[in-house]
């Protein structure tokens, strides 16, 4: 029962705060969290203590650390009864922990770990503190999906109904496992609902073989989480591929924390937010990205930046690359993989210079993200029901909003003229389930069936996604057969402005928050989904057209999303070229060579960039794209694309 759980959390951290009292000298947190004093500057401040007691006519021998030391010899004495008092704590809140994760009581669970991570162990064992960190992002990233299905998910919906049966027979029977309809419902929704499967974190095996089994060798794992005006990171690094045996024991740990105020970065972002709102607004009658507010919008990744990543970064590399940057070994990391909170989670990582210099600032495939290190196992360990063919489709400008500016040139390409081009030129598998504006508008159910029939998703089109197809329907969707879901919106002109604006008006404020840039991936995620791409800010018409056909003919050549991605913020472009649209046939901005009807469209991204010609994407829209899941996998449907083409 939910009560027994919580309180044997409350005992376990009751015992916790008993142990911290018993010991001497500063808290527990305080004082497991506290770095160990250099050598060489210990020996020169004792020095330096020395002449000053002589000056002042004191004894030479009289130092503060002889003080300190007497401190560590009575609380040596007094070890036996504080340390076995905290290994009880520690033990109860570990039972709890468990007992809350069998019964899927997340705020209990989360409550335990909060005490393991942040004041049980600290500084003095890395390896339990990054895991303890690691198990409670990942409890709150459940909770918090939750919270989401709670709100989203239809009332008569079958998931919901026999989640409902499950907690009754809960609340009602000491040992509700034992009950034959108890294990029948749970066996039942365990195989019908990724969702569920998702929550059962106790079905994985423990942090060090999901690190040596689930992510690649020498990724750099990064779990940032801010707590109490902390911000606390813990990192890991996967050993190279050998002996699984050998390679548990390889693994390499470190965690740190600096004191941040939560305050000003929650203004930080909120400042960050009116921007995009500013440049979408702008968006609407101009066709370039506003320089003023872009330049804001960047001082203050900035500040971030300076604030969260400057402090640690050294520790990072002095600890995984021990003989520097510019130094090959074996053993540095190749790749990094984020996990942030969610509070943390609107910032681009894998954008700050700081991250860059660490793999080259050319290698952007080098970083991932994800909700949380179980998450991240769990997509390659939940086969869909049901082996579907490869196939991938296309949801393009569903409202047929994409209209050429009075300055665009007449020959110009629109969204729906780009969806074809591809579609002919095979880019996207499956035609016949591809759907364009100009063909219909595509109703909810039209979508569903798109996202039913296919291994990969793409849509194109203006505004946020969840104004083409509610969120409501979204979670409804079994979507485990999904390799990869592409939402390329985020453009915006007046008429899809107008839509979106009354498409919000018509949910609440809670819905509106769950469908933002955290939201949208989190759902994705517990529907099934391997990996999701998708664009988290504004972009003009012309560069999300672009960017999406880089990445589509990308993925078809048999590369993974993270490759992909480096394409599109590889593309070079003249600047006077950089807002125009490309012409029918898919010829570059500015040409003059007429387009031959007997060519075929070409499905590769071969062409060489022209001279003079500078990064396509501006700063701003570089840090707009963001990959969460397995972008490092290659996905099923470019594989058979390219077997096909042997």
């Amino acid at each position: 029962p939910s009560s027994s759980v919580e309180a044997l959390v409350e005992l376990g951290r009751l015992q916790l705060e008993l142990a911290a009292r018993q010991a001497p000298g500063k808290s527990a947190r305080g004082s497991k969290w506290a770095t160990a004093a250099d050598p060489y500057e210990a020996a020169g401040m004792e020095c330096a203590e020395r002449y000053s007691n002589i000056l002042a006519s004191k004894n030479p021998a009289d130092l503060l650390g002889r003080v300190g030391a007497a401190t560590a010899d009575a609380a040596d004495e007094a070890n036996s009864e504080g340390i076995s008092m905290e290994e009880v704590a520690k033990a109860t809140l570990c039972e709890a922990l468990r007992a809350a994760l069998s019964a899927r009581h997340f705020p209990s669970a989360k409550r335990a770990l909060q005490a393991l991570a942040l004041d049980a162990y600290g500084l003095r064992c890395p390896e339990a503190t990054f895991e303890f960190l690691a198990w409670l992002q990942s409890v709150d990233a459940c909770a918090r999906a939750e919270d989401f299905f709670e709100e989203l998910l239809p009332e008569g919906h079958g998931e919901r109904v026999q989640l409902q049966l499950l907690r009754e027979l809960e609340a009602r029977w000491p040992c509700p496992s034992k009950l034959a309809s108890y294990r029948s419902v749970a066996k039942r929704i365990q195989l019908e609902s990724p969702r569920f499967q998702r929550l059962r974190l106790q079905d994985l095996p423990p942090i060090s073989e999901i690190l040596t089994t689930s992510v690649p060798a020498l990724t750099l794992v990064v779990t940032l989480q801010v707590h109490d005006n902390f911000l606390y990171l813990g990192a890991a690094c996967t050993p190279p591929d050998g002996d699984p045996t050998l390679r548990l024991s390889q693994v390499r740990h470190m965690v740190t924390r600096i004191a941040v105020q939560e305050s000003e970065l929650n203004a930080c972002m909120q400042k960050m937010m009116q921007i995009k709102v500013s440049l979408e607004k702008d968006m609407i009658t101009s066709a370039e990205v506003d320089e003023t507010l872009a330049g804001k919008y960047l001082d203050l990744l900035a500040q971030a930046e300076e604030a969260l990543i400057k402090p640690v970064i050294q520790d990072l590399v002095s600890h995984f690359w021990q003989y520097g940057l510019n130094i090959e070994h074996p053993s540095n990391p190749k790749q990094l993989l984020f996990l942030p909170d969610a509070f943390l989670w609107p910032l681009p990582f894998e954008r700050f210079a700081s991250f860059s210099a660490l793999f080259g600032s050319s290698n952007t495939a080098a970083f991932a993200r994800d909700f949380s290190l179980h998450l991240l196992a769990q997509r390659t360990r939940t086969p869909p029901p049901t082996v579907r063919p490869s196939a991938s489709v296309l949801l393009t400008d569903s409202f047929n909003e994409d209209r050429l500016r009075p300055k665009d040139d007449p020959k110009s390409e629109t969204m729906c003229m780009v969806h074809k081009r591809l579609v002919e030129a095979k880019v996207i598998s499956n035609a016949e389930k591809s759907l364009h504006g100009q063909m219909l508008t595509a109703s909810p159910e039209d979508i569903k069936v798109m996202l039913t029939d296919s291994t990969m998703f793409f849509a194109l089109g203006f505004g946020r996604f969840f104004s083409a197809l509610d969120s409501r329907h979204f979670v409804t969707q079994d979507l485990r057969h999904l390799k990869l879901v592409a939402i390329f919106h985020r453009a915006q002109n007046d008429d899809g402005f107008r839509r979106q604006t009354k498409r919000d008006s018509m949910k609440s404020i809670r819905q509106q928050a769950m469908e933002n840039s955290y939201g949208m991936p989190l759902l994705a995620s517990f529907r099934g989904v391997g990996c999701i791409m998708l664009a988290t800010e504004p972009i003009p018409v012309n560069l999300s057209t672009r960017c999406f056909e880089t990445f589509a003919k990308s993925l078809q050549a048999g590369k993974t999303v993270a490759k992909a991605l480096e394409d599109v913020l590889a593309q070079k472009e003249k600047p006077e070229f950089r807002y125009v649209r490309t012409l029918e046939g898919g010829l570059p901005p500015g040409s003059t060579a007429p387009l031959d009807p007997k060519k075929k469209p070409v499905a590769d991204n071969s062409a060489p960039p022209p001279e003079g010609a500078e990064d396509l994407l501006p700063r701003h829209t570089r840090t707009a794209y963001l990959t969460v899941g397995l972008a490092w996998a290659p996905m099923e449907a470019a594989e058979a694309d390219v077997k096909k083409k042997k």
